[in-house]
C-alpha cells in the first residue's frame, strides 16, 4: 500500500518560538513537526474566531473560582469537601490522564 504524505508547509521561527516547539516536543516525546501540528490544532480555532489567550489571566481566574468554591463548600457543606476532592481527582485521571 502506498503511503500518502501530508502537504509540506515551511516557515521560519524566532529563537523563542523554536525553543517553545522543542520544549513541547520533548515534553510530549514527539517530533518538532508533531509538536508544531499540536500547537496549531489548539491555536488555530482560537485565531479563526479572533481570540487570544492571556495565560496569566486565565490561571488567575481559575484560581479565583477555585478559592471561591472552596470557601463556599467549606462554609456550607464541609462534610462533602473531602468527597469533592476525591471526585475531582478521579475525573482528572479519567478525562485528563496521558
Amino acid at each position: 500500500m502506498k503511503e500518502t504524505r501530508l502537504p509540506y508547509l515551511g516557515f521560519r521561527l524566532g529563537a523563542d518560538e523554536l525553543a517553545g516547539i522543542d520544549s513541547l516536543a520533548n515534553a510530549q516525546s514527539c517530533s518538532r513537526s508533531e509538536a508544531a501540528r499540536s500547537a496549531l490544532r489548539l491555536g488555530l480555532p482560537l485565531a479563526r474566531a479572533g481570540h487570544s489567550i492571556d495565560i496569566h489571566r486565565l490561571v488567575l481566574l481559575l484560581e479565583y473560582m477555585q478559592a471561591s468554591i472552596d470557601v463556599i463548600i467549606n462554609r456550607e457543606h464541609a462534610d462533602a469537601a473531602d468527597q469533592l476532592v476525591e471526585l475531582a481527582q478521579q475525573r482528572m485521571e479519567q478525562f485528563h490522564a496521558k
